[in-house]
């Protein structure tokens, strides 16, 4: 089966947008992380052990996040190579 041209643009887009929420979704991670561990710090006062827990929580999200994307390429490339 021969790709046309806008289904090559479709898939570029479709990446590009992939990628481009990867920024987002790791930087909301890592800050709500520190909101709730910040929240959590005022109300029992404990500043700052909570906010540097829950501070390693959201980059352990973030860090998971990149792991599902990278598993997605892979599969996606093997597919592309099985053509």
């Amino acid at each position: 089966m021969v790709m046309s041209l806008s289904d090559s643009k479709r898939d570029v887009v479709k990446s590009l947008i992939s990628y481009s929420s990867l920024g987002l979704e790791m930087g909301l991670s890592v800050a709500i992380g520190i909101a709730i561990g910040y929240f959590l710090d005022s109300f029992f006062k404990t500043y700052p052990y909570l906010t540097i827990i829950f501070m390693i929580f959201g980059i352990v999200a973030a860090m998971k996040t990149i792991y599902v994307l990278l598993k997605k390429i892979a599969k996606e490339d093997e597919r592309d190579n099985s053509k």
